[in-house]
């Protein structure tokens, strides 16, 4: 497929358990006229194999080693070095539906969204130690993630990348940037994305309340706007 090309940012520490089925799932899009950007955050595992295993038989895919210095720093390391004009992030550990992408953009190039998200379903890999309240939902939710997103580079050109002094949260910090801009979004009522709940999911044992702390601070930002 011809098109506006799209960056796919994939970050990963220490995870050579889910990185190339997340590989797989960007490799099976519809929409061809892609890079995937891997951005290792010094991974200590064998993430590195399975990345460079799966270069072998697709050029489209880059490998971007860095030093470990968290998600938010790796983050901003893949996005200077892509250049595409639209940027798709997706987390090591989830999936795409193959015409994800392709229906995302052909909902941006048909309307005036800055933004476009998708529905996320939620989908377990669980050991039998892992604890049981970590469970998927059953219902689809409103991707307001990471994994969900695609939108124009010119949004972080303008806006900024991902704060590094943010220890959680770096995506809805950044989103929230997004919101107190006013841009028009864009939420298709189809599952396109789907996230794994697993024993090693970064955000285990982090608790809601920071995240809820993080969102009113923003919000009482933009209400002071």
């Amino acid at each position: 497929m011809n098109g506006p090309l799209i960056d796919v940012i994939i970050a990963v520490y220490n995870g050579q358990r889910f990185i190339g089925e997340a590989i797989t799932s960007v490799q099976a899009q519809t929409w061809k006229a892609l890079h995937i950007i891997v951005a290792d955050d010094g991974s200590e595992d064998d993430t590195t194999a399975v990345v460079e295993s799966l270069m072998a038989g697709d050029d489209r895919i880059r490998l971007l080693k860095c030093p470990h210095r968290g998600v938010s720093a790796t983050l901003n390391a893949a996005l200077a070095q892509g250049s595409a004009p639209f940027i798709a992030f997706l987390d090591a550990d989830d999936l795409w539906a193959p015409q994800k992408l392709e229906k995302q953009m052909a909902a941006l190039e048909a309307g005036t969204a800055a933004v476009c998200f998708c529905l996320i379903r939620e989908f377990e890999t669980l050991t039998r130690k892992a604890a049981t309240t970590q469970q998927a939902r059953p219902a689809p939710l409103k991707g307001y993630s990471k994994t969900a997103f695609l939108g124009g580079r010119r949004l972080f050109d303008t806006y900024g990348g991902f704060s590094e002094q943010v220890a959680i949260g770096d995506f809805v910090e950044w989103f929230s940037r997004i919101l107190r801009a006013g841009l028009e979004l864009r939420m298709l009522d189809e599952v396109l994305a789907y996230r794994r709940i697993h024993d090693r999911n970064s955000t285990l044992g982090v608790a809601r309340k920071s995240f809820l702390e993080l969102i009113k601070k923003h919000l009482d930002e933009k209400r002071k706007d």
